[in-house]
Order: structure tokens, then C-alpha cells, then sequence
């Protein structure tokens, strides 16, 4: 698979001390919370190196909040191939699923989710950690970022139903949804145990800067996906798009969408400068100047990390199109599965 793709990225990517640590913490939690429960099926999830994804994207995190960003970033993954079968396919079924997901975000943290299975009791194991000292304004923020996340499986499932051929547009405005990543950009505060002022999130550059942010990695994940979707006959990527739409090569997909990163990188470069120039005056953070080049630093380690985890990991390698190893985290769990939050798989 294309994994071996070269793309303008002109920002660092950071090595975080706590990796080894974090990924002991999340195979743990991710066995007791029966997202992983076979050997098969934990030796090809290690092969992801998922917990590798989140400690690039949060290079200075450390500690049991490096063990929150890790758990909610990997989470996404068992997730999403839960949508590779037919579940991918029933609408209904799927709103079901993410209806109840989403609302996790909207009751009072640390509430039983009314739906008893593995994926839905770590996602609310995953916001009762989030919300942790985080402000009402930033839970409401989270929650519907959540929500359009969720939602998105469902557009995705109607599409798959009904053949439904998007064009690029159509993609994209689907994409910027269903990726996933304004809900781990809510964490670069999370973690780092700052907010950024509501004004600062509602102002027209910032909202560019996590579009630009966002589609650098959704289009880089969709070259390295590329075979994937297209062994699965699904439409969900840029670079099945612009084929379809056009009857371009592979190649010259390909090569149009690394174009596509380019530009949304220099727009990024150039908004960020206004950003932590003018703006940072207007919105008076003046004294909290760093907030802001934090966010915006980790939103560049962001784009950096997406891009190394993808070139490293086995998600996307040759013979990965195969049979989904992950179980069925959808259904409730026997009781000899359940194991508890903790521990090691047997």
C-alpha cells in the first residue's frame, strides 16, 4: 500500500518519554473493557501501534493524562471496523449505536450508558476522564464534536446502502466529520490542562486552523487507506473519488491529493501567523499567548504524528485488507468476558 508517500509537512515530530508505559496502560484497558480479547486478535492490535498515533500527537504529555489521549485516540479504531461489516451497511442499526455514543457527552459524567456493550462503556469510561476539570463550555464543545463524529458513521452507512456516488465536495464536507479529529483536538486542552476563551474557538482563524489541521490528516489517511477501502468496496476515500469523478490514474490521484495537503499546510502556516499576531491582541491573551501556541503547536504535532504513525504502522500494509480481527464490541459481553477495567489478556 502506499505508505511510503511523501507529503509537506515542515513541522518536528516529537518523541514522548511515557510511550512504552502508556501502551502497557492501554492494552490493559482496552483488554479489561473487552475491546481485545483473543491472542490473535491483541498481537495484530499491538501491530497498529496505536498508542505510537497518541504519543506523537501529544509528544509532551505524560502520566495518567498521556493514558486518557491514548485510550480515547486508540478507541476510535475498534470502532471504526465495527463499520466495515454489515453493521456498515444498516443505517438504522448504525444510528442506534452512535445514537447512544453520542449521547454519553450530554448526561452528567460518570452516568451508566444505557447501552451495556464493550465500545459504549469505554467511550464513557473515555468522557468521564475527558471532563475532568473542564469547564461547562468546554464539555459542551466536546459533546457536540462527539456528536458530528457519530453522526457521521450513519451518513456513511446510508451512502454504502444505497450506492449513493459522492462527489469531492460532498466527500470532503462528509470527511471533515467523520475523521474524528476535532474531538482529539478538544484533548490538546484536555491534557495540557488549559482552555482557550470561547471567543478564541468561535473566531474565523481558528476554526481554519482546525479545518486546515484536520484535512491534512484525513487526506493523508486516505492515501495510505487507499487499498483498504478499495478491497472493501468502499467509496469513503478522496483518492477513489477523484478517479471515479475524473478517470485520472492512481498516480495522478495520488499526486493531487499530496498537492491538496500542500495548500491546506501553507494556508495553515499563514493563518497561524495572523493568528498569534493580531488576533492573539484582539482576543486579550496577551497574558495567555502560550495557550494559544500550545493548541497551535499541538495541532501541528497533529498533522506530523498522523503522517509518521501511518508511514510505520500495519494498519495499512500489505495483506492488512484481509478479514477484521477485531471482536464484535457491539454486543454485550458473556459473563466469562468479563474481565473487569484492568489487568493483562490471559
Amino acid at each position: 500500500m502506499p505508505q511510503d508517500i511523501d507529503f509537506f509537512l515542515p513541522f518536528d515530530t516529537g518523541s514522548n518519554p511515557d510511550t512504552d508505559r502508556a501502551r502497557e496502560h492501554h492494552i490493559a484497558w482496552a483488554h479489561g473493557r473487552g475491546l481485545v480479547r483473543s491472542t490473535a486478535a491483541l498481537h495484530r492490535y499491538r501491530s497498529w501501534l496505536l498508542p505510537e498515533l497518541a504519543a506523537y500527537a501529544y509528544p509532551d504529555v505524560t502520566g495518567p493524562d498521556l493514558d486518557l489521549v491514548t485510550d480515547a485516540v486508540c478507541l476510535g479504531f475498534p470502532l471504526d471496523d465495527q463499520f466495515d461489516g454489515p453493521l456498515g451497511r444498516q443505517p438504522a442499526q448504525a444510528a442506534r449505536l452512535t445514537g447512544e455514543l453520542a449521547a454519553i457527552a450530554y448526561r452528567e459524567p460518570g452516568a451508566r450508558p444505557a447501552l451495556d456493550v464493550p465500545i459504549v462503556t469505554a467511550y464513557a469510561d473515555v468522557w468521564r476522564r475527558s471532563a475532568e476539570g473542564m469547564s461547562p463550555a468546554w464539555r459542551r464543545r466536546a459533546a457536540d464534536n462527539w456528536a458530528r463524529f457519530f453522526r457521521a458513521y450513519v451518513a456513511e452507512a446510508r451512502n454504502r446502502r444505497h450506492r449513493v456516488a459522492l462527489d469531492e465536495d460532498s466527500y470532503v464536507r462528509l470527511r471533515r466529520r467523520a475523521v474524528g479529529t476535532a474531538s482529539c483536538f478538544d484533548l490538546i486542552e484536555r491534557a495540557h490542562h488549559f482552555e482557550l476563551p470561547p471567543a478564541v474557538h468561535g473566531g474565523a482563524e481558528l476554526r481554519e486552523l482546525n479545518r486546515c489541521a484536520g484535512d491534512v490528516v484525513f487526506l493523508c489517511n486516505d492515501v495510505h487507506s487507499v487499498e483498504r477501502e478499495e478491497a472493501r468496496g468502499d467509496p469513503h476515500n478522496i483518492v477513489l473519488v477523484r478517479q471515479r469523478t475524473t478517470g485520472c490514474s492512481r498516480q495522478r490521484a495520488v499526486a493531487w491529493v499530496r498537492e491538496l495537503v500542500r495548500e491546506r499546510v501553507e494556508r495553515f502556516l499563514e493563518v497561524r501567523a495572523h493568528a498569534e499576531g493580531q488576533c492573539a491582541a484582539r482576543w486579550g491573551l496577551d497574558a495567555r499567548r502560550s495557550d494559544l501556541t500550545r493548541y497551535l503547536d499541538g495541532l501541528c504535532a497533529w498533522m506530523a504524528g498522523n503522517q509518521a504513525w501511518g508511514v510505520a504502522s500495519a494498519r495499512y500494509a500489505a495483506g492488512s485488507a484481509g478479514p477484521d480481527f477485531v471482536e464484535d464490541v457491539t454486543r454485550p459481553l458473556s459473563p466469562p468476558e468479563r474481565v473487569g477495567t484492568g489487568g493483562g489478556p490471559g
